[in-house]
C-alpha cells in the first residue's frame, strides 16, 4: 500500500497564516515554522490512517506501507525527493518572470505531500500502539519511470531530454497537473511542463536522479478493537504521488 500524498495543506499554510515564499514543499529557505506544519500533518494524517486500517484487519494481520522518503532525519536532507519539487517550483517562477503566473498565486501555493525518514515512521507506529514493526527497508528509485537503472550503475544519463521528458509527463504532470489546474488555471499547464522539462534535463546533465523509497512492514497487535475509536468517521484522502515502478 502506497502512502504517498498528506490529506491536504496544513491550514495554516492555506489560509495564509504562514508563509512558504518561494517553495512549494520544504526547500532550504522554508521558515522552521512551515517545517513543522507539514510534519504536525503528517503526523496528524498517518496516525489516523493506521487507526482506521487497524479496524479493517484481522487479529495478527499484516500490512506493508511505502513512502517516498528521506534517508535522513534531518529534514532539509531529503536529497531528489525535495529537488523534484524545488524545480517545478523553478519552473513556476519562469512562468512568474514571463507574467503568465501572478506571484501571489506562486506564494500562495504548497504541495500536500510529505517525505518522513525511516524514524519518523517507526516512531509513529510506536505511539499508536496498534501495530508492531516486522521491517523496515530503504531503496532509491530512478526519476524516470522507465529507467531502471538501480542505485550504484553508471550515473550518466544516456539522453537527458527525453528522460526529461518522462519525468515531467509520466510521472510529475500526471499526478500534480489536477493541483496546478485548480490553482493557477489550465491556460498554463503545457507551457509549465515544457519548462519543468528543461529544467529537469539541466538538472539530469549532471547525473542520474533517485530518490529514497520506504518500506515498513506492519503487523496488528492481538485483538484491539476495545481500543480503537471506531466513531471517528473522518478519511484520508492519498494521492498516488508517483508510479513506484519497482514496487
Amino acid at each position: 500500500m502506497a502512502y504517498l500524498s498528506l490529506s491536504q495543506v496544513p491550514e495554516e499554510l492555506s489560509s495564509g497564516a504562514h508563509l512558504n515564499k518561494g517553495n512549494i514543499y520544504v526547500g532550504k529557505t522554508t521558515p522552521p515554522a512551515v517545517v513543522r506544519l507539514f510534519r504536525k500533518k503528517f503526523r496528524e494524517d498517518l496516525s489516523l490512517f493506521l487507526a482506521l486500517r487497524a479496524q479493517e484487519l484481522v487479529s495478527g494481520g499484516r500490512m506493508v506501507l511505502t513512502f517516498l522518503g528521506r534517508k535522513s532525519a534531518e529534514m532539509l536532507s531529503h536529497g531528489d525527493v525535495g529537488s523534484m519539487w524545488e524545480l517545478l517550483a523553478q519552473a513556476l517562477a519562469i512562468l512568474v518572470q514571463k507574467g503568465r503566473v501572478k506571484g501571489r498565486d506562486l506564494t500562495a501555493f504548497n504541495l500536500p505531500f510529505y517525505a518522513p525518514s525511516v524514524e519518523e515512521v517507526t516512531e509513529l507506529v510506536e505511539e499508536s500502539g496498534l501495530f508492531d514493526v516486522d521491517h523496515t527497508g530503504v531503496f532509491e528509485s530512478t526519476w524516470d519511470p522507465h529507467d531502471d537503472s538501480a542505485a550504484g550503475d553508471d550515473d550518466e544519463v544516456a539522453d537527458c531530454a527525453r528522460s526529461a521528458e518522462n519525468v515531467a509527463y509520466c510521472s510529475i504532470r500526471a499526478v500534480v497537473e489536477p493541483l496546478i489546474a485548480g490553482h493557477f488555471g489550465e491556460g498554463i499547464v503545457d507551457e509549465l511542463f515544457e519548462v519543468y522539462g528543461t529544467v529537469v534535463a539541466e538538472h539530469l546533465s549532471k547525473g542520474r536522479a533517485m530518490y529514497p523509497v520506504i518500506d515498513v512492514s506492519l503487523k496488528l497487535k492481538g485483538r484491539l478493537s476495545s481500543r480503537i475509536q471506531h466513531s471517528d468517521s473522518r478519511t484520508v484522502s492519498t494521492i498516488p504521488f508517483l508510479l513506484l515502478k519497482k514496487l
